[in-house]
């Protein structure tokens, strides 16, 4: 019984519409098979499948009972399940599949549990890389590991009391523990995850205060215990970076003294480079925040902010209230483990431009940088030799088309938000079509960062349904390119279906100087141009 999951999910604020059914024991594939015809299913956006292997495979009942059984039936009957889910998932949002995990409290036979082909432990490894294997290709399908919900957890997972008298098989720690996991795959499927960290210097990246130790007294790496835990705790950070998650210096101090330490200091494992952006001055911590979230184009709901000193954290608590700011644990130890932790960083997919964020971020400001060099923006535009790719959307480039729809807020015009398959169904319809565009310059490789979807009406009109564009690359008349390249392509009047938001202000602008007619969206052709220092290809 998941009864208690449920409230828990919709606690403090309704999560989005999930279909829920519980179902009798070994009754999985007969619910599986009523709910392809369910009505209540096209209308919710998430459905969870929670099943128990010896409920959901009956063949594992005979590994689990210490009775003949034959490897290939149970691998059979996965795929059968796996086949009826996938049926099922054509026809909802996203789909959550919890993994198999035999109850915390059953230990078997630990001198046999992982025998090759024998053990129950190794049959249920098996059972679960066997649907894994079956449901990848099922792009809104996400398996959810839940064997790390029992070991992370710390308290008892099961409550024998509850099941004997209410049938529920779990504690109502797990529980909680499986709800806030829930809910932060979730927030990651609707692109709502933190994008930003920044961090203090002082006791916080390291030990110590370098305007009074000096760099060489810092404690950090080396053979003591609290200068290895700020290492960990930064190569932790190191890892949310690679993965897309940008960072970000905020201390105060001298600038040149932390910058050397930064640069030189041995034992030291972010640099520089690892930053996209720093404020390391005397100022007031909320107003550099400010500056940062700005200059990179974010929102404060995008951050969280890792600073020791309570003091700070209150200050900016009160003026970001969007902004993350947890207590940092008191043992500089648990740093590194709080924050491999946080379920603020969840993501549906790493792409390439995840993984290259924090160099284009910083290729970005060599451009503002270069600004000032040039005579005017315009020979500044010219020097850079922007190219602008065009791809038609296809199965290669659709996990970063789905990744920016869900995640570009600021130059959005419609802010639709659709999974992987929602969207390859929309644009495989007749008279649909979809680009995405990749941005190039002399000074990087921006990835794909635009995407326009459009649709014909009639033989001489056509609707932009999509039309958006990252904020990493605004301000350089990339916009104009991929309008006017829509605009040939499509070679019929265009209307476009803006959407007004709290936050797509930058693409009203934009817009509104192309209308001929704000209510039915028609454009005037006259104002679609091509920008001479952008080359499309």
């Amino acid at each position: 019984m998941v009864e208690p999951l449920l409230r828990l999910l919709a606690a403090p604020c309704p999560p989005p519409v999930v279909y829920a059914r519980i179902t009798p024991f070994n009754q999985v594939r007969q619910t599986l098979a009523g709910m392809a015809g369910a009505d209540q299913l096209s209308r919710a956006e998430t459905l969870m499948v929670w099943t128990t292997p010896q409920g959901s495979i009956p063949a594992f009942l005979k590994i689990q009972e210490f009775e003949p059984f034959d490897l290939n039936e149970v691998l059979d009957e996965v795929d059968q399940l796996a086949g009826m889910i996938r049926r099922v998932a054509g026809r909802v949002g996203t789909v959550l599949v919890l993994s198999w995990a035999t109850p915390p409290y059953r230990r078997w036979v630990q001198a046999m549990t992982l025998r090759h082909e024998k053990g129950l432990a190794n049959i249920l490894m098996r059972m679960n890389l066997r649907l894994a294997e079956a449901l990848d290709k099922s792009h809104n399908v996400i398996l959810l590991d839940c064997q790390y919900w029992y070991a992370s957890l710390q308290k008892p997972a099961y409550d024998g009391k509850l099941q004997a008298l209410a049938k529920v098989a779990y504690s109502r720690d797990f529980f909680m523990k499986a709800a806030a996991e829930i809910k932060a795959v979730l927030r990651g499927v609707r692109g709502e995850a933190r994008k930003l960290v920044i961090c203090d210097l002082d006791n916080t990246l390291w030990g110590g205060v370098i305007g009074e130790d000096g760099s060489e007294h810092l404690r950090l790496g080396g053979h003591d215990g609290v200068g290895e835990s700020h290492a960990a705790f930064q190569r932790e950070l190191r890892m949310l970076r690679k993965r897309g998650v940008l960072l970000a210096l905020c201390s105060k101090n001298d600038s040149d003294t932390a910058w050397e330490a930064i640069d030189q200091h041995p034992e030291m494992v972010l640099r520089r480079k690892d930053f996209a952006s720093a404020r390391i001055n005397w100022n007031d911590k909320a107003e550099n925040i400010a500056q940062i979230v700005k200059e990179l184009n974010l929102l404060p709901k995008s951050v969280v902010f890792l600073d020791d000193h309570p003091a700070e954290r209150d200050r900016v608590r009160q003026a970001f209230p969007d902004i993350l700011t947890p207590d940092l644990p008191v043992d500089v130890a648990d740093y590194p483990a709080f924050l491999a932790s946080l379920h603020c960083f969840e993501t549906v997919n790493i792409t390439d431009e995840d993984m290259a964020r924090t160099d284009s971020y910083l290729n970005e400001s060599e451009r503002r940088a270069s600004v000032s060099a040039s005579g005017s923006v315009q020979e500044w535009l010219a020097s850079l030799e922007i190219t602008l790719n065009v791809s038609r959307l296809d199965r290669g480039n659709l996990i970063r088309a789905t990744q920016l729809l869900n995640k570009t807020n600021q130059f959005n015009m419609a802010t639709r938000r659709m999974d992987q398959e929602e969207l390859w169904r929309w644009c495989s319809l007749p008279g649909h079509q979809t680009w995405v565009f990749s941005v190039a310059d002399r000074l990087g490789d921006s990835g794909i960062t635009g995407l326009i979807s459009a649709e014909s009406l009639d033989g001489q009109d056509a609707r932009l349904t999509d039309f958006l564009m990252s904020c990493r690359v605004m301000g350089k008349q990339i916009e104009e390119a991929m309008l006017h390249f829509a605009n040939e392509a499509l070679a019929a009047r265009l209307h476009v279906a803006f959407r007004k938001t709290e936050r797509n202000q930058p693409f009203l602008e934009f817009i509104q100087t192309k209308w001929i007619d704000e209510k039915s969206g028609l454009l005037d052709p006259a104002r679609m141009f091509r920008p001479q220092h952008v080359k499309i290809q």
